[in-house]
């Protein structure tokens, strides 16, 4: 066989030399994927903690209180006079604090999953963020019964878990969004290269069509010179 078709060792090595760029592609990709999960995991990690420190104490830092203060300052400037939402969310201010970092946290965790490397986690990365997330809060609810002056609050897990799902939803639409833009770009792009194609293509007429025309004279030229030789011959 290999003497039948002597080219085969060549077209072998064609063939892995088009084939070696695509796995080297997709080990970068693989290597990209593995340091943005190491990335987003370590970001994840570090803001469970925070959030453990913060339930661990007695008083909020003199730093967490101050923006609570001020937090609290400008929905009282600005939303406590239109929307009686603002009232609500003044009077359990504790509740939107809760909220906050547990909506940070869901998007940390759904960039974490959405970036493993195993399957199984990415498809259900929503899944997977919200029973996480909500878990962490039921338990940092429990963890608060040894914290001197504080006490767990089912209203709070309900804040956590809003957080969360909320978080989630805004993710969907941040996916959503970026997708329909990458659509809307390939349309263009698509369109773009198609009207090259066919500015192409009218050139490549207009070229054709010159070249038929340079031929049509030189072959009249041609049968000028052989009109002029047989004049001579008769002469």
């Amino acid at each position: 066989m290999l003497e039948a078709f002597p080219d085969s060792g060549r077209i072998s090595k064609l063939a892995n030399s088009f084939s070696a760029p695509v796995s080297t592609t997709s080990h970068v990709m693989k290597e990209i994927s593995n340091k943005r999960f190491v990335v987003y995991f370590t970001l994840t990690v570090l803001y469970a903690t925070l959030i453990f420190y913060l339930s661990s104490q007695s008083h909020l830092p003199h730093a967490a209180s101050e923006i609570e203060d001020l937090l609290h300052k400008i929905l009282t400037s600005v939303g406590a006079q239109y929307f009686h939402m603002f009232k609500f969310i003044i009077k359990y201010s504790d509740k939107l604090e809760h909220f906050m970092l547990f909506f940070v946290f869901g998007i940390l965790l759904r960039l974490t999953a959405s970036h493993s490397r195993y399957f199984s986690i990415k498809n259900n990365a929503m899944l997977l963020a919200i029973a996480v997330g909500i878990g962490y809060g039921a338990l940092d609810e429990v963890h608060q019964i040894f914290v001197p002056m504080r006490s767990p609050s089912v209203y709070d897990l309900f804040a956590d878990a809003a957080g969360i799902i909320c978080s989630q939803i805004f993710f969907a639409i941040g996916v959503w969004m970026y997708a329909r833009l990458q659509n809307s770009r390939n349309r263009q792009d698509d369109r773009d290269r198609s009207e090259c194609d066919a500015k192409e293509r009218e050139v490549h007429a207009l070229s054709e069509s010159d070249q038929n025309i340079h031929r049509y004279v030189a072959g009249d030229e041609r049968c000028d010179e052989h009109d002029e030789d047989v004049d001579r011959l008769y002469l």
